[in-house]
């Protein structure tokens, strides 16, 4: 047992350290957003939610035009670069456009539902398409 033990004191040191790192980075992220994210509660689980999945919403297509300023799919419209040294560059862009922050928001709803990122496009695209283009 007592050679075991300091196995457990660095196991237990790691995930205590690990623990109080991940909910800095996970409420320091709630913290940093930019006042504009901030305007309702709307715009601010949409921005909350590129940042918590990034990866699923770069798989959903906007509608409101956005491919004009080089934005390829949902994300861009509210992260320009999560950067290697953790910090993030918002575009306010999703804050000012009700078809970004609708998109995020539908797509958060069905994702959580369990939908495949192939069911949300058809979503989506069946939705919002009226708007515009994504080309």
């Amino acid at each position: 047992m007592k050679k075991y033990r300091n196995l457990y004191l660095i196991m237990i040191s790691i995930l205590i350290f690990g623990g109080l790192f991940g909910l800095k980075y996970y409420f320091g992220a709630r913290e940093g957003l930019p006042a504009y994210a901030q305007n309702n509660a709307d715009i601010q689980t949409a921005y909350e939610y590129a940042l918590e999945k990034p990866e699923l919403l770069e798989q959903i297509p906007c509608y409101c035009g956005c491919s004009q300023i080089g934005h390829k799919n949902v994300e861009d419209c509210f992260v320009k670069e999560f950067r290697n040294d953790g910090r993030v560059v918002f575009d306010e862009h999703g804050a000012n456009c009700g078809i970004c922050y609708s998109t995020a928001l539908d797509s958060k709803a069905l994702f959580e539902k369990g939908k495949s990122p192939q069911e949300v496009k058809n979503f989506i695209d069946e939705k919002y398409s009226r708007y515009g283009s994504t080309i």
